[in-house]
C-alpha cells in the first residue's frame, strides 16, 4: 500500500474520486468541539483539507501522513503559516515531540493497521493527550466484527451498492480492495482499541454497515 502513495497518479486518483466535501468536514470540526485553544492532530491529514477548516479556528496542528505527495500538497497550502506542522511518518512510528494535543481527528487512514497494531496505535498516542481531549474518528466501522466478513459480505456488497449509488461501480473495486486486504473491523476491536489508549465512546453515528463515526474522550 505504501507503494500506491509514491504514485502521484494513485494520488491524484484518489484525491478526485474519493475528497471528502467541506461541509463533512466542517460537521467533523463542529462534532469535535474545535476552539481557539485547542491544539489538534490529524492522522493520515492528506492534502490537507480538514487541517485547512480546523486552522480557521485552532491555536495549533500537527499533520502525520506517510505519502510524500499529499505532504508535498499540503506544505504549498499553508506556506508560511507557522500554526501548522506536517510529518511524513507511519502511525506506528508516531513521535510528535514534548507536545500534548486537545483533540484529534482521523478519517479513512487508520484502518490500514491490523487489529493489534490499532492498540499498539493508541496505546502509544495516548500519552500524547491530554484529559478530557476527545478524538473523532470517520472510517470502515462494521456492524459485525472482521472474522465474520465473509458470512456478511453478499449483505455488505448490497448495502455499498445503495449507499454509493450511481458511483459504485467506480468505487467497487477499490472498496472490496480496502475491505478485504485492509483492516476496516467491528465496534468491540474498534472500543478495544482506543480503550488502550485511554480513550472511551461517547458518542457513534453509523453511516451504513460499514463506514460511520466515533467520538472518543481521553480519561
Amino acid at each position: 500500500m505504501e507503494e500506491n502513495w509514491k504514485d502521484r497518479r494513485y494520488v491524484a486518483r484518489y484525491n478526485s474520486l474519493y475528497a471528502t466535501p467541506q461541509e463533512e468536514f466542517l460537521k467533523c470540526a463542529e462534532l469535535l468541539r474545535l476552539g481557539p485553544e485547542d491544539r489538534l492532530i490529524d492522522f493520515g491529514c492528506g492534502n490537507g483539507d480538514f487541517l485547512a477548516v480546523a486552522l480557521k479556528t485552532v491555536s495549533s496542528a500537527m499533520g502525520l501522513d506517510l505519502s510524500e505527495n499529499q505532504l508535498g500538497q499540503a506544505a504549498l497550502r499553508f506556506k508560511g503559516d507557522n500554526r501548522v506542522e506536517l510529518k511524513r511518518s507511519a502511525f506506528l512510528d508516531l513521535a510528535p515531540g514534548p507536545r500534548t494535543f486537545t483533540k484529534g481527528f482521523s478519517r479513512k487512514a487508520l484502518h490500514h493497521l491490523t487489529d493489534p497494531e490499532k492498540k499498539t496505535f493508541f496505546t502509544r498516542a495516548g500519552k500524547y493527550f491530554e484529559k478530557k481531549a476527545l478524538f473523532l474518528l470517520e472510517d470502515g466501522i462494521f456492524d459485525f466484527e472482521r472474522a465474520d466478513l465473509d458470512r456478511n459480505w453478499p449483505g455488505l456488497m448490497k448495502d455499498c451498492e445503495a449507499y454509493y449509488g450511481s458511483a459504485w461501480e467506480r468505487k467497487k473495486k477499490d472498496v472490496s480492495f480496502c475491505f478485504k486486504e485492509e483492516y476496516p473491523t467491528g465496534i468491540k476491536a474498534w472500543t478495544a482499541a482506543f480503550a488502550a489508549g485511554g480513550f472511551k465512546i461517547i458518542k457513534r453515528e453509523r453511516r451504513s454497515s460499514f463506514y460511520g463515526k466515533r467520538i472518543n474522550n481521553h480519561d
